[in-house]
């Protein structure tokens, strides 16, 4: 799933970008694999844990991507600027009980004509138990969202040998599971660049295929795009009225696009664009950038499995 998943995502960064050939036969599933694996070897993610252990917590897991992306980028003559993109995110009541640092991993692969003009590719590195703040016990979190991770690590590794005219962000984000902190940093921090965001692709629960009752979509990838906008102001909800136009928007229009540019490698996985913001009651870090206008979709699985999501671990019955 990871791999069908990238290679869709790394062919909607490539594909306007560049005409060489596409770079997604280097995609490696056995580096995927290891990278959940070291990911889950931090024992829990939980943007409340240690910051300042070498071997457990967000703080671990966050300076290892940084390092992951500067070894990337050696290996491409420094082609990647690699920064922590971060903010001291005070106590909000609910989910930060204490003033909390909120660490993004952010790799920048700058483009040779219009620098300006950026993808993101992002998944989330922080991981949750059941009790959303709950720091001390393991939360593997090779779901959601390991799977998303690995992905973003992957198409830096396999977009960064080659030169784009627009520049791609590569984001691990700290900070979803306790109210898209890391999402909102790396939005207002793209602002502040200066930055056209053309486009905001969120990987969150790209790992499995089967749902807790076995049933399987191993072919399909959903991809939400909103249809009300997020920043719809009165200038906007007028011409909306007048216009029409509630089914077109920015989003809804990338998603579309990455629909047609699956259906061209049809013995590949396909899209099935689900028409709303996120699941019902949910929500993931493209929400950040949509409330600033940005064009953002998710992409997920074609089926969740819930057990596998925000859990305690432990066993019942047959089920792990």
């Amino acid at each position: 799933m990871i791999k069908h998943a990238l290679l869709l995502a790394s062919c909607l960064v490539a594909a306007p970008l560049a005409a060489q050939a596409h770079p997604a036969d280097q995609v490696s599933e056995d580096r995927l694999h290891d990278d959940v694996a070291k990911l889950v070897s931090f024992g829990t993610r939980h943007t409340l844990s240690a910051q300042d252990d070498p071997k457990r917590g967000i703080g671990a897991a966050v300076n290892w991507a940084l390092d992951e992306f500067r070894r990337i980028g050696a290996e491409c003559e420094d082609c990647l600027e690699v920064l922590p993109v971060g903010e001291v995110i005070q106590p909000d009541g609910r989910r930060i009980p204490a003033a909390t640092l909120v660490r993004n991993a952010v790799a920048i692969q700058r483009g040779s004509e219009r620098p300006n003009e950026v993808v993101i590719v992002q998944g989330h590195i922080d991981s949750r138990v059941s009790d959303p703040l709950d720091f001390t016990r393991d939360a593997p979190g090779a779901n959601d969202d390991g799977s998303g991770s690995a992905l973003v690590l992957e198409a830096a590794r396999v977009l960064s040998g080659e030169r784009y005219p627009s520049t791609i962000i590569y984001a691990l984000l700290s900070g979803e599971e306790q109210g898209l902190f890391g999402g909102r940093i790396l939005a207002d921090w793209a602002a502040t660049q200066g930055f056209t965001v053309k486009a905001v692709l969120n990987n969150d629960i790209v790992g499995n295929s089967c749902g807790k009752d076995r049933y399987c979509v191993p072919d399909k990838v959903r991809v939400f795009s909103e249809g009300p906008r997020a920043d719809l102001s009165d200038r906007l909800r007028a011409a909306q009225t007048r216009f029409g136009g509630e089914n077109d928007t920015p989003s809804r229009n990338l998603s579309r696009w990455v629909a047609g540019l699956a259906s061209k490698t049809p013995e590949e996985m396909q899209v099935r664009q689900i028409w709303r913001t996120d699941r019902m009651g949910r929500g993931g870090d493209q929400v950040p950038f949509l409330q600033k206008g940005y064009p953002a979709i998710r992409f997920s699985v074609g089926v969740e499995d819930y057990d596998h999501q925000h859990q305690d671990i432990r066993t019942e019955g047959d089920v792990f």
